[in-house]
């Protein structure tokens, strides 16, 4: 594992760290051209009841040791050293995205002990210091930016253009998604969202002339002309709230019908009788479709401390299951 794949591909658990007020979703730093964002605030998600829940079902250790073999490797302990991660593409593809990571100093250090080990090559992008990891289509760029008191932030990109990029839209140089009137996929996330996904035209490129290999969608997806998904927790519950935005409120309504007959297929073959289906028919419960002008609304939310409890339960009925159909 490459230190950039670490700081990119991040667990969804840490241990418990000094709380740091969490800047969110920098909305300044985002391309206004951006198709997709994503953004996961991990000081949020430490915050959390369900982090607290997730943690203590954790008896063997398993998180703290795979936490520990990244940090024996890259020497940053990367729950507790990084803050946050936003990524955005302004091109559907592999080749296109930026990655800014949020990290406190001993990033700066793991940094240049990876140039060393890798042997990445320095160079001078939009007159910052940056490196160049790999060659040819194995390449990755990236730029450790001015300190700023005691955090750090790395920008990662697959080509040296994006990472241009990337460097105007933090210079002003390049209008950024602030600049932009305000829409309802790109607003700021909620207060306690600590992972969040906006798209928009990304569902027209799955189905019109690249294809992207993609044969087959489905009904919602192909009404939807973009998305928005946040996870997070307000008040001791868990919260998902997804919003899918169409051209005409007849196809929000649509999708609406669709999410109310998806809804209904657990109960209708699993019936209430059983302990698994009493513990769908709680979770489907908990989860209100509407459509709103020309947004169809899914949210589901339940209570962190009771949802943790429910997923154990339907995981040990899982288990008991398999343990029955095994030959004795």
């Amino acid at each position: 594992m490459t230190l950039l794949t670490a700081l990119i591909a991040l667990p969804l658990l840490a241990c418990p760290a000094a709380p740091v007020a969490s800047p969110g979703l920098d909305r300044a730093q985002v391309d206004a051209s951006a198709k997709w964002v994503a953004h996961f605030d991990v000081e949020a998600l430490r915050s959390t009841q369900l982090f607290q829940e997730i943690k203590a079902a954790d008896k063997d250790g398993e998180l703290d040791r795979a936490l520990s073999e990244v940090a024996e490797e890259h020497g940053i302990q990367v729950l507790e050293d990084v803050f946050s991660v936003t990524a955005y593409g302004t091109a559907l593809g592999e080749e296109h995205g930026v990655v800014l990571v949020q990290a406190n100093a001993r990033v700066e250090a793991a940094l240049a002990a990876a140039q060393v080990k890798a042997g990445a090559k320095s160079l001078r992008i939009r007159e910052r210091d940056s490196l160049q990891w790999g060659a040819g289509a194995q390449s990755g760029f990236s730029c450790l930016l001015p300190a700023t008191g005691d955090r750090r932030q790395i920008v990662l990109t697959k080509t040296q253009a994006d990472l241009e990029q990337a460097l105007d839209v933090l210079d002003r140089k390049r209008p950024a998604l602030d600049s932009q009137p305000q829409s309802d996929l790109y607003a700021p996330p909620a207060a306690g969202s600590f992972a969040f996904v906006a798209a928009t035209g990304i569902l027209e490129e799955l189905t019109g002339a690249h294809g992207h290999d993609i044969k087959q969608v489905s009904a919602a997806t192909r009404l939807a002309k973009g998305l928005r998904i946040e996870l997070g927790e307000a008040s001791g519950n868990v919260y998902l709230d997804l919003r899918l935005r169409t051209e005409k409120p007849e196809d929000a309504q649509r999708i609406q019908k669709i999410f109310v007959g998806l809804l209904a297929m657990p109960g209708a073959v699993l019936g209430t009788e059983s302990e698994e289906g009493e513990v769908i028919e709680r979770l489907t419960q908990a989860i209100t479709v509407e459509a709103l002008n020309e947004i169809a609304h899914v949210r589901f939310q339940y209570a962190s401390k009771a949802l943790f409890g429910e997923i154990q339960k339907l995981h040990g009925l899982d288990d008991e299951e398999h343990a029955e159909g095994e030959p004795k």
